[in-house]
């Protein structure tokens, strides 16, 4: 059973704030990061890793894989490759009076294809 987890409404997480909100210890996150690519938080002039929401969402997400849900390493790379890639392939569907308006501006652009390649004709 997945175990439900309230992450801070702030935009910004320290090292050991995530933590204290996932439940691991630093090695770990740290070692997360060079497991799993999307993991990448950003890392300020001194080294101090900031890790943003969607980070923090991630991590929680890898622990669920791991911990819960029992899946190895490599498992849960290939389950997150996967959920990630649907997310972003979804496709954009033009609804039908954005379609007329864009099939509208090419018969506009093709008329004047024409008319500029008539008046070219007329030049030479």
């Amino acid at each position: 059973m997945p175990t439900e987890v309230v992450v801070p409404d702030k935009e910004e997480f320290k090292i050991g704030e995530v933590c204290e909100v996932a439940g691991v210890k630093p090695f770990v996150l740290r070692y997360w990061e060079t497991e799993f690519p999307d993991l990448a938080p950003a890392k300020g002039a001194g080294g101090q890793r900031t890790y943003s929401k969607a980070d923090v969402q991630l991590i929680l997400r890898i622990k669920q894989l791991l911990y819960e849900e029992r899946f190895t390493v490599a498992g849960a790379k290939k389950r997150l490759a996967e959920e990630l890639s649907s997310r972003s392939a979804k496709p954009v569907a033009l609804d039908t009076r954005a379609a007329n308006q864009v099939e509208s501006v090419r018969r506009a652009l093709k008329s004047t294809r024409r008319e500029l390649e008539s008046i070219l004709a007329l030049l030479k």
